[in-house]
């Protein structure tokens, strides 16, 4: 049997709060850079989830 995890709403970030600068590896190694991405794309889609592992 599995334990039921319940989100806590109101956690995270707020509605129209800038996104940190990320500067990060991706699951392949590959090195990711907000900035440049940002430079590379018109815009780029973030999403944050947490999870309960």
């Amino acid at each position: 049997m599995t334990d039921l995890h319940i989100s806590t709403p109101n956690k995270g970030l707020q509605l129209g709060t800038k996104a940190p600068m990320i500067d990060t590896e991706d699951i392949d190694g590959d090195k990711v850079n907000l900035i440049r991405l940002l430079e590379k794309y018109n815009g780029v889609l973030l999403d944050f989830f947490r999870g309960s592992w």
